[in-house]
């Protein structure tokens, strides 16, 4: 089953959303709290982040495969969003946060797009 126009709009409409809440996530002074604290939930979130915006990016524009035009800027607002997290009062900038990001968006374009292509559903 191909993505709809509609449902690809409305992936468009949700990537829209979801970068808003993540770039307030990002760059908050205090972080909320939306899973309980252990060793490297921080990391996990960084991922499901960008696996999230992985997967609405790909979705939204669904005649276009997972490309250098999807993924790039993805992996570019990442780091720019890690970088300025240095300016932030109580965030600082992290390498493995960033690895935790590029890792969701591998995440999903080698895992999950071909599961999703996989039951036709993509």
């Amino acid at each position: 089953m191909a993505v709809s126009n509609c449902n690809a709009m409305g992936a468009r409409l949700l990537l829209g959303m979801a970068l808003m809440v993540a770039t307030y996530a990002l760059l908050t002074p205090q972080p909320p709290q939306l899973v309980p604290e252990f060793e490297q939930s921080d990391k996990l979130l960084h991922l499901l982040t960008f696996l999230v915006l992985a997967t609405l990016a790909d979705l939204g524009w669904p005649r276009r495969g997972f490309d250098a035009l999807k993924y790039l800027p993805l992996a570019l607002y990442a780091a720019i969003t890690e970088a300025l997290q240095h300016f932030v009062p109580g965030r600082s900038t992290s390498g493995w946060d960033l690895l935790a990001d590029l890792a969701g968006i591998a995440l999903y374009g080698l895992l999950l797009m071909p599961l999703l292509r996989h039951w036709e559903l993509r």
